[in-house]
């Protein structure tokens, strides 16, 4: 294997837990400036942050943001007014938590982010990898940053169109990057790669196609790329996890979770956020209520589709949910039930029966796929009281609450649909 020349190992060594946060979020940020630099895109700082531009068919990213209360709301302002006029495919925000500064999301989502899922940041110590550990016979793993492996069906994260340590990024940066594959009876099952930058070990990409999952072959991939970087100096392994059984498994460790927030091109150009608008919105996430607003806004959806009610509910902020009813503004079974205000909630849906059907967000889920998937019994039965159309599909899974009961074994929500069917 290729080493990487002493003058450029900067290894994180003896690190305290936020010194290996800090440096997992700086790896992440230099992946993020390479996926942009290999496509022609742009990386740009402006108060500290970075930010990239990678044309209008790929993702563009705020890297970590570190912002203050005084320059967090003009410093975006200039970002997304960049975004406006040179629209990319969408623009994710990354930040470990807490954000900085902490209403960082209520800024984002007044802006027309969404918010998004969280990073599960997980660490191994390279001191204590492990070697001697089970795997199929005749797997064979090879660093291997060439062969074309998008070619390779079902493979995760193998596509010519995924981000991450892909094939321009191997390409492009050969001397900080690897790509392993696992090769069983003559066929690519699996494959890693790792990115060394900012004094870490960064493991990306990580996937094994579904016909050869659990025989360890994962494990492998995974601990192939933390031996070439143990080989080459580094001390720590660290990776944002899908899922962290798998990892534990290797070795790695919990350290925290993360934020990110989503934003539509779509969205942005569509729906522009008007500066009343982020006012109004930032008011809201925040309960830092204001007197003089624009009524005629408040029953506007904000960029991200969000209704002004569904912020309040979303930032836990009831006094801003009572604000907006008392200046007349509608809410929903599920706003009133998210806000603690369940006898409104059941009150609404006795009034008015046919809101049990309601589809809520870009899911098109029920009441009562939301009870199913919260596995929330007092929600499945104010649902049911209403005499539901069990027959309604959501539009990602195209499953019945009953499915998705099924599916996430959530066999109380089962017990209590499949009692009212009866």
């Amino acid at each position: 294997m290729s080493t990487i020349p002493s003058s450029e190992n900067n290894s994180l060594q003896h690190a305290t837990h936020q010194q290996l946060l800090n440096a997992t979020a700086l790896n992440h940020r230099e992946l993020f400036c390479m996926n942009a630099k290999v496509v022609a895109g742009e990386v740009y700082t402006v108060n500290g942050v970075c930010w990239t531009h990678a044309g209008s068919r790929n993702e563009s990213m705020i890297a970590f943001p570190e912002l203050t209360a005084e320059n967090a709301g003009t410093t975006l302002d200039k970002i997304i007014a960049y975004y406006l006029n040179h629209p990319p495919k969408g623009v994710g925000c990354w930040s470990l938590d807490p954000a900085q500064p902490a209403d960082l999301g209520v800024k984002l989502l007044a802006r027309g982010f969404q918010p998004g899922w969280r990073p599960q940041w997980m660490s191994l110590d390279l001191a204590d990898i492990e070697t001697d550990y089970p795997v199929p016979k005749y797997l064979e793993i090879k660093a291997d940053s060439h062969t074309p492996i998008h070619q390779v069906k079902e493979l995760p994260y193998a596509s010519l169109k995924d981000s991450g340590v892909n094939q321009a990024v191997l390409d492009a940066f050969p001397d900080c990057t690897q790509r392993f594959i696992a090769v069983l009876n003559g066929r690519i099952v699996a494959q890693s790669a790792v990115l060394l930058a900012a004094g870490v070990a960064g493991i990306y990409n990580v996937g094994v196609v579904p016909g050869e999952r659990d025989q360890g072959i994962g494990k492998a991939i995974v601990l192939a790329a933390c031996a070439f970087a143990k080989e080459n100096g580094y001390h720590y392994a660290v990776l944002n996890a899908t899922g962290r059984r798998m990892y534990q498994k290797a070795g790695f460790e919990w350290m925290g979770d993360g934020w990110t927030w989503w934003l539509k091109a779509a969205n942005l150009i569509n729906n522009p956020p008007s500066a009343a608008q982020v006012l109004i919105a930032e008011a809201i996430g925040t309960g830092i209520l204001i007197d003089h607003i624009d009524n005629t806004l408040l029953n506007q959806p904000l960029t991200n589709g969000m209704t002004l009610m569904q912020l309040a509910v979303h930032c836990h902020q009831p006094a801003s949910a009572e604000w907006l009813v008392a200046h007349g503004v509608t809410y929903t079974v599920l706003d009133a039930w998210d806000l603690g205000w369940k006898e409104r909630a059941a009150a609404l849906l006795k009034d008015h029966p046919a809101l049990v059907n309601l589809q809520y967000g870009e899911r098109h889920t029920t009441l009562l796929h939301l009870a199913a998937e919260r596995n929330d019994t007092a929600l499945a039965a104010l649902a049911l009281s209403a005499k539901p159309d069990l027959q309604l599909r959501d539009y990602i899974y195209n499953s019945t609450p009953l499915e998705w009961a099924k599916h996430l074994s959530h066999t109380t929500i089962q017990q209590l649909i499949t009692s009212y069917l009866a």
